[in-house]
C-alpha cells in the first residue's frame, strides 16, 4: 500500500528521470547517428504518451537533444518551428478568434438549430450539423464549450415537457412570470439549479429522471462532442493532425506536396458529412431504437416550446452589427482565397506568381493583418452633431489575439516538424524504411485499415496531434520501404487521429461533455467502440476510391528527398541480401 501511494505521488518524477536512463544504452552503446536520433524519438514519444511534462514542453526537446548529440544543427531545427504551415494555422485561428470575440458562432448556431427543426430527432441532428460545421472553422474545444450550454437550456425544456408540467406549475416552481423565463444561457443554467433545489417531487435532478429522459440527456451531450471531433476533418485548419500532415509532406516533397486547403476540403469534407450522418443514426438507434428514425415526434416533446427557447436566445443577441458583418466578410474572403489559390483541377491565382513562392500562408496572413486594421464600427456623431474624434478599435486587438491563440499547439506542430527533419537528416528514416519493407506484399487496403484502427485506438489515450506527430514519420519511412506514395498511408492515418469516441480523456470535446455529469465511461465505450470501427472503414474506403484517384496515389512521386531515400533503402536491402 505504501509503495502504491509512493508511485502515485511520484509518477511524473519517476517517468521524467527513469525514461532517459533506461533508453541511454542507445546513444552510449550503439552510438550511431541513427541510434542517437532514435533515443530522442523514443524519449519524446514516452513523454507525449504519459504527459509527464506538458506536451508543448516536450515539443521543444529537439532544440535541446539533437544539437547536443550531434544529430542536427540548431538553426535548421529552429526554422521548423516557424514554417509556412504554422502561419496557415495562425491565419485560420485569427479569424476564429474574431468569430468568437464578436459572438458570431453563437448567432449562427442558434439560427441553424431553428431552421433544422425542434423535435428530438431533428434537434439532435441540428446539434450535430451545427457543431460539425462550426468545428471546421473554430477550434473543437471552443465549439463544444459554446454548444453544450445551448444543449443544456434545451434539455431543461425537454425534461419539463416529458414530465408533463404545465406552464402554471412552472411559474409556481420558479416564482416568476412566464414571459421572463429563460432569456439567455446564463439564466437557463441558474434556473436549472433553482429547479434542482425545489421539492423532490418536482426536481429535475438527473439521477431522479426516468430512463428515457436520462437517455435524452446523454444523447444530446454525445451528439455535440462526437460531431465536434468529426467536424475538424472537413478543413485543413480544422484540427492539429491535418496541419501536421501538410507540414511533414511538404517537408518530404521539398516544396508543395499537393495538400492545400482546397484539395484537403475535397477529400475531407465528404468524410465529415458521412461520419456525422453515421454518428447520428448510430446514436439514435443505440438510445431510442431504430424505430425512432422513422416515427414522428411525440406530443410530450412539445417542439414549439423548444423553438420558443431557441428563438428567445437568438432575439437576445440583437441585430447583427457592423463588426459582425465585417468579420463575416473577412471569413468568406479567406475561404475563397484559400480555395482559389491552387484548386488543382483548374489554374488558381497562385499561377500569377513564381512556383513555390506563394502558399496558403499568404492569404492567411493577409486576412489576419486586415483584422488588426479594419475598424469595428462606423464613425458616429456626437450629441452636438460633430464627428466622433475618438479612435475606433479594430476588429481584432493584440491582447485578445495573444490570449486566445493556442500557442502550445503552435509549439507542438513545430516540434513535430523538427523531429521529422532530424529523423531524415540522421538516417533513421532510411533504417526504419528498410525494416518496414517486409510489408511490401500486404494488400494496401488491409494495411491502411490496420494502421487507421491502431491510430484511432492510440489517440484515445494520447493527444491526437502528438499521436500524428509520432506516427507520420514512421509511415513515411514505411511507404518508402514498400515503394508506395507516402500520402497513401499518411493521409488516412492523420484523419483517423480525429476518431476518438471511446473515452472522456480522448479529446477536449469528450471531456467537456463528460463534465456535465450525464455520462458514464461505459456510455461512451459502448457507443464509441462501434463508431471507431465504422469511421475507420469510412476513411479506408475514401482513400482507396476517390482519394487515390484525386491525389494520383497509384504513381510513386518524383520528390527528390523521397527518391534519394528509396534508392538508399533499396541499396541497403541489396547489401543485406548479398551478406546473407
Amino acid at each position: 500500500m505504501a509503495l502504491r501511494n509512493f508511485l502515485r505521488r511520484n509518477r511524473r518524477k519517476l517517468i521524467i528521470f527513469l525514461t532517459p536512463l533506461l533508453l541511454s544504452p542507445l546513444p552510449l552503446v550503439v552510438n550511431t547517428q541513427e541510434a542517437r536520433c532514435g533515443y530522442g524519438l523514443l524519449l519524446m514519444a514516452v513523454l507525449w504518451m504519459t504527459e509527464a511534462i506538458p506536451i508543448s514542453v516536450t515539443a521543444m526537446l529537439p532544440i535541446i537533444l539533437f544539437p547536443m548529440m550531434g544529430v542536427s544543427k540548431v538553426k535548421d531545427l529552429a526554422a521548423k518551428y516557424i514554417s509556412g504551415t504554422i502561419f496557415v494555422f495562425l491565419g485560420g485561428m485569427s479569424v476564429a478568434v474574431c468569430i468568437e470575440k464578436w459572438n458570431i458562432h453563437r448567432r449562427f448556431a442558434l439560427k441553424l438549430l431553428l431552421l433544422l427543426g425542434t423535435s428530438t430527432k431533428w434537434l439532435t441532428f441540428g446539434f450535430m450539423v451545427t457543431t460539425a460545421f462550426m468545428s471546421m472553422w473554430v477550434s473543437n474545444t471552443a465549439t463544444t464549450s459554446m454548444m453544450i450550454p445551448i444543449g443544456q437550456a434545451v434539455l431543461v425544456e425537454l425534461v419539463r415537457a416529458r414530465k408533463g408540467k404545465s406552464i402554471d406549475q412552472e411559474e409556481k416552481d420558479i416564482g416568476e412570470p412566464r414571459d421572463e423565463k429563460i432569456d439567455n444561457l446564463e439564466e437557463s443554467e441558474s434556473k436549472m439549479k433553482l429547479l434542482k433545489s425545489t421539492d423532490d417531487s418536482d426536481t429535475f435532478e438527473f439521477e431522479k429522471l426516468d430512463t428515457e429522459s436520462k437517455d435524452l440527456c446523454k444523447l444530446v451531450c454525445l451528439c455535440i462532442c462526437y460531431s465536434a471531433n468529426c467536424g475538424g476533418i472537413g478543413t485543413l485548419t480544422g484540427t492539429g493532425p491535418n496541419l501536421v500532415l501538410k507540414g511533414q509532406l511538404d517537408q518530404l516533397a521539398g516544396g508543395s506536396s499537393g495538400i492545400t486547403f482546397a484539395t484537403w476540403f475535397i477529400f475531407g469534407f465528404p468524410i465529415t458529412i458521412v461520419s456525422v450522418l453515421i454518428n447520428w443514426v448510430v446514436l439514435q438507434i443505440m438510445f431510442f431504437g431504430w424505430r425512432a428514425l422513422f416515427t414522428k415526434a411525440k406530443t410530450s416533446e412539445n417542439p414549439e416550446r423548444i423553438k420558443m427557447v431557441l428563438q428567445k436566445q437568438y432575439e437576445n443577441l440583437g441585430e447583427i452589427n457592423f463588426a459582425q458583418k465585417a468579420v463575416c466578410v473577412h471569413f468568406v474572403m479567406l475561404v475563397l482565397l484559400w480555395f482559389s489559390l491552387e484548386p488543382e483541377f483548374v489554374p488558381g491565382w497562385g499561377h500569377f506568381f513564381k512556383k513555390g513562392y506563394v502558399s496558403d500562408a499568404v492569404p492567411g496572413m493577409i486576412i489576419a493583418t486586415s483584422l488588426f486594421i479594419f475598424p469595428s464600427r462606423r464613425r458616429s456623431k456626437t450629441e452636438t452633431g460633430e464627428d466622433d474624434t475618438n479612435e475606433i478599435p479594430p476588429l481584432l486587438d493584440w491582447q485578445t489575439f495573444v490570449q486566445k491563440i493556442p500557442w502550445g499547439v503552435t509549439l507542438l506542430l513545430g516540434g513535430g516538424f523538427a523531429l521529422a527533419f532530424a529523423c531524415q537528416e540522421s538516417g533513421l528514416s532510411l533504417w526504419l524504411g528498410a525494416q518496414l519493407s517486409v510489408f511490401r506484399d500486404v494488400p494496401v487496403w488491409i494495411m491502411i485499415f490496420i494502421i487507421c484502427l491502431i491510430v484511432s485506438l492510440t489517440t484515445e489515450v494520447i493527444s491526437n496531434t502528438a499521436t500524428c506527430t509520432i506516427v507520420l514519420p514512421v509511415l513515411a519511412n514505411m511507404a518508402a520501404g514498400i515503394h508506395l506514395h507516402p500520402t497513401y498511408l499518411m493521409l488516412p492515418a492523420s484523419v483517423a487521429c480525429s476518431f476518438a469516441f471511446m473515452l472522456p480523456v480522448a479529446t477536449p470535446p469528450n471531456t467537456i461533455a463528460f463534465s456535465y455529469g450525464y455520462l458514464k465511461v461505459t456510455d461512451m465505450m459502448k457507443v464509441g467502440v462501434f463508431l471507431n470501427f465504422i469511421c475507420v472503414i469510412i476513411v479506408t474506403v475514401a482513400i482507396n476510391t476517390y482519394g487515390a484517384a484525386f491525389f494520383n496515389l497509384y504513381e510513386y512521386p518524383d520528390w527528390k528527398l523521397l527518391s534519394d531515400q528509396t534508392m538508399n533503402i533499396n541499396t541497403t536491402n541489396t547489401n543485406s541480401t548479398l551478406l546473407q
